[in-house]
């Protein structure tokens, strides 16, 4: 495990927040050269701490009705077998196995109406192997994978925006964006830090194209480069996720934004179902998830908490990400 310079933490923390703010400007919040940010740019790379950038992606605004998380209930002797077959379903971005709770399956799934959510659902009792299953909706993200990160001489920089809030099946108020807006996603999900002038040339348009393109998709929040780094080359060893049900569903908002504060929590979605709010951190051992689950315990109108461990992934944060909606 490498440990960080106050620096390298900067860097990581304004990189994440912005994947393509450009080095002259973190030189200039830093208080140094844009040469020493580049060599520790560079040091990271080479010790394989950033591994690459990618885009978080508003998919409301690409014409999907939602997101939603299916929790399912395996028997242990089902579980490889359970998932072998959801992989084979269409739709489902993501499964991941969580331990230390009664749903050992997560599936995330996005759909364009709710018949296509009832289909992925048909579809996974169909295998018969599942006990039971739990789903909820997503309603609103704010993801924040910078927040993992805390500089030592408590200096943040590259305050992020606070965007409106995130107005599901509003279809009216979706951008224009056609085949070379597509591309250009397209690319900057692969390498999110892609020069644009490399971007033009792949699909024949200039380089004024490309960058007004990306500029009025970020402009509208439709897309957000974030580098890409491995948890576990800084000691990460696991993902803690957490469900909240509220006491007072109009206190939703003050929760948010305290757990938001709490080191290590990355991402959390405002839920319509079982729970209120779900959360995702990252942690280093044991101690780690203990204080975050009591700092969380401490605020009020916590009603009910559920916690659970899911095994790190080697890239953080992962390809298309809901961007953040409030």
């Amino acid at each position: 495990m490498k440990k960080l310079e106050n620096i390298d933490i900067r860097i990581l923390k304004a990189l994440l927040k912005d994947g393509r703010t450009n080095f002259t400007d973190i030189a200039k919040e830093c208080d140094t050269s844009k040469d020493i940010i580049w060599f520790h740019f560079n040091q990271m790379e080479k010790a394989g701490i950033i591994v690459g950038s990618t885009i978080q992606y508003n998919f409301q605004k690409f014409g999907y009705t939602g997101v939603a998380t299916t929790l399912l209930s395996v028997e242990s002797q089902n579980l490889l077998e359970t998932y072998n077959y959801v992989k084979t379903i269409p739709d489902i971005r993501s499964i991941l196995n969580l331990y230390n709770s009664p749903y050992n399956i997560a599936v995330i799934t996005t759909f364009k109406n709710l018949s296509d959510l009832e289909y992925i659902k048909r579809a996974l009792c169909k295998q018969g192997k599942i006990g039971s299953i739990r789903t909820f909706l997503w309603t609103d993200v704010r993801n924040i994978p910078e927040n993992i990160f805390v500089c030592p001489d408590n200096s943040e920089n590259f305050q992020t925006p606070i965007l409106n809030d995130f107005q599901i099946n509003n279809q009216e108020d979706l951008p224009e964006y056609d085949q070379i807006d597509n591309k250009i996603i397209e690319m900057l999900t692969l390498d999110g830090r892609l020069p644009f002038a490399k971007i033009a040339g792949s699909i024949a348009t200039s380089t004024t194209t490309v960058v007004r393109r990306y500029n009025n998709l970020r402009k509208n929040n439709l897309i957000k480069v974030s580098i890409q780094f491995d948890p576990v080359k800084l000691g990460f060893q696991s993902f803690l996720e957490i469900s909240l049900t509220l006491s007072d569903q109009n206190k939703s908002s003050y929760i948010v934004d305290a757990i938001s504060k709490i080191p290590g929590v990355s991402y959390m979605v405002k839920t319509s179902g079982y729970n209120d709010l779900f959360a995702v951190a990252l942690v280093k051992d044991c101690n780690d998830a203990i204080e975050i689950n009591r700092n969380i315990l401490e605020r009020p109108n916590i009603k009910k908490i559920e916690a659970h461990l899911r095994q790190i992934t080697p890239t953080w944060p992962t390809v298309r990400q809901y961007i953040s909606t409030f």
